[in-house]
Parts: structure tokens; C-alpha cells; sequence
């Protein structure tokens, strides 16, 4: 079992050496936008922290692990948002660290409706460590046991319409890609698009559908979800997972607590569905979120004062 292990992580990391390292793949993503999206930096009432940890394709060595940490907070006087992200992520021998700024300016249309821009601007770097290699033959002519590191600035711009319940929004990450020559150890420019819709199910409950489409310059992600929420006690939900051609990659249970007003804590389990289904236990991922009282509790109603 060990073996095929070993061949199956070979087979994952080949993608990695023929194309780009990619964004960072996350279930509960609808609650930690702001890392691919700044437009929704600044969308709540409070400050917020967000803390991310997963685990991928759990049982192979060198499988993917990430590590997120949010903040952002509105400035309603100027109608806009300010935020940190920063993403750890490690692949194999390759890990990669970013840092980003966010800004947000939202323009409101009306009650409960609002149209936001967002810009990101950072750093990110990899760092590539070659001292585990293992070849099949001592002179194998790609040898290479070194370490070594770059740095390159990043950019990021996002869009989001807000009508009521209803959300859609679209955005580009590693705009810079564009204009810069390609490193196979840095992303290429993303696109993320997605819409959802809230509906109120009496004084407490909320279902909420949602539909979001990921392309990384080579191949398209796609995924429907349906999440329940209990605005003073819990979430529930589903997600399917596709890639292209409405492949099935993935389905994702996800349980969320609002343990008080001010701490979240949501867990996501990825199962596998492609052919690594019989040799991993699937995907981890916890997720803690604490936000903070501001002064901007004014302009809201007490409804938006609940957990979105």
C-alpha cells in the first residue's frame, strides 16, 4: 500500500512540474473571500479575523497543506474597507508564502444594496527544497538536491453586486502574470466567478444556494453548494466539487457553530471521488473566525448584525 502511495504522489506532483503552481483550493471559501476577492474586504459591520488550516489528500507524504489568516474592517465614513491576507502553502518540496493588502470601496445603491471594488497588492514568495529528492539512478541527468527561493509582487482586483440577498461577483488574481515572464513556481493569473441567493426561511433560518466557477489559465473548476444557516446557533451544508467538463472531483459536507456573537468555528471534510478515492482518507479543514464590535454597527439593521 505504501508503494502505490508513493507512485499516486508522483502522479499528483507531475501536473505541478508541466504547469504553474496554482491558487490555494478551499471548501469553505463563501466565508474567507477577501484571500481571492478584495472587494468583499470591509462588507461586514465588524472587524474581522479569520484563521484557515488544511489538510489535503490525507495518508500521502508531501500532500498539500494551507494555512489562511484574514483581517478586514469598514471605514463607513469613506464608504471603504481595508485588509490583510496572508496564505501559507506547502506542496512537496515547494512552499509558497503571500502576503496581501486589501482596499475596498463600496458604492451604496439603495437600502441593503451596494456595489463594491476591491484592489489587492502584495508579495509572494516560494521556496523550493530539493534535499528529499529521490532518483532512480545516481546520474540521472535532472539531479538537483539544492535549495533555492524567489520573490514576486502580486496583484489581485475584484467586483461584487450586492441586491438584498442576492450576491454575485467576479475577480482576477496575479494580474501581474500578464505582464511578467512566466516562473512555473508562481500562479498564473485566476478567475473566480460566483453568484448566490439567500433565502429566509422564517424568523431564524436561511438557505442559501450558490454556484462558483474557477479558471487558472488551463482548466475550469466548477462547484454548486447549498448551505442552511441558524443565525444564532449553527450552518449546515453541501458542496459538489466538479473540474472540466463537469467531471466529478469532489463532494463536501461542511458544519459550522457560531460558539458566541463574536467566534465561529467551521469544519469541512473534502471525499474524494476521482481515482485517489481508495488510496486517501480524503481532506481536513478547520476554520475560526472572531470579529470584533465596531462603531459602524449603526449602519446597519439588527438582521446584518447576525452571522452572514
Amino acid at each position: 500500500m505504501k508503494l502505490f502511495k508513493k507512485i499516486w504522489l508522483v502522479l499528483l506532483l507531475m501536473p505541478m512540474s508541466l504547469m504553474a503552481q496554482n491558487d490555494v483550493q478551499i471548501s469553505q471559501h463563501l466565508f474567507t473571500q477577501t484571500h481571492y476577492n478584495p472587494a468583499l474586504t470591509g462588507n461586514s459591520i465588524y472587524a474581522n479575523i479569520t484563521m484557515l488550516a488544511r489538510h489535503q489528500f490525507v495518508d500521502f507524504q508531501g500532500a498539500p497543506t494551507t494555512g489562511l489568516l484574514n483581517f478586514d474592517i469598514l471605514a463607513p465614513s469613506i464608504n471603504s474597507g481595508f485588509g490583510l491576507s496572508v496564505v501559507y502553502d506547502k506542496f512537496g518540496p515547494l512552499s509558497t508564502y503571500s502576503a496581501t493588502v486589501n482596499y475596498a470601496y463600496h458604492i451604496p445603491l439603495g437600502e441593503n444594496h451596494k456595489l463594491s471594488f476591491g484592489l489587492g497588492a502584495g508579495a509572494t514568495f516560494t521556496q523550493y527544497d530539493a534535499s528529499g529528492n529521490i532518483y532512480e539512478q545516481e546520474s540521472d541527468p535532472t539531479e538537483y538536491y539544492d535549495k533555492d527561493s524567489h520573490i514576486r509582487p502580486n496583484f489581485n482586483f475584484g467586483i461584487q453586486y450586492q441586491l438584498r440577498n442576492w450576491t454575485i461577483g467576479a475577480s482576477l488574481t496575479h494580474i501581474q502574470e500578464y505582464f511578467m515572464e512566466k516562473n512555473l513556481r508562481f500562479s498564473p493569473v485566476n478567475y473566480y466567478l460566483y453568484t448566490k441567493y439567500k433565502f429566509e426561511v422564517g424568523r431564524y433560518w436561511d438557505i442559501t444556494p450558490a454556484i462558483a466557477a474557477h479558471y487558472n489559465g488551463s482548466s475550469v473548476n466548477e462547484e454548486i453548494s447549498l448551505m442552511v444557516n441558524y443565525t444564532k446557533a449553527l450552518w449546515f451544508g453541501v458542496a459538489y466539487r466538479m473540474s472540466d467538463l463537469f467531471v466529478a472531483e469532489s463532494i463536501v459536507p461542511m458544519i459550522g457553530f457560531n460558539i458566541t456573537d463574536y467566534v465561529r468555528l467551521g469544519y469541512a471534510y473534502d471525499f474524494n471521488l476521482t481515482h485517489l478515492q481508495g488510496y486517501t482518507s480524503g481532506t481536513h479543514e478547520l476554520m475560526l473566525t472572531i470579529r470584533f464590535k465596531t462603531n459602524n454597527e449603526q449602519y446597519k439593521t439588527p438582521r446584518f448584525a447576525e452571522w452572514d
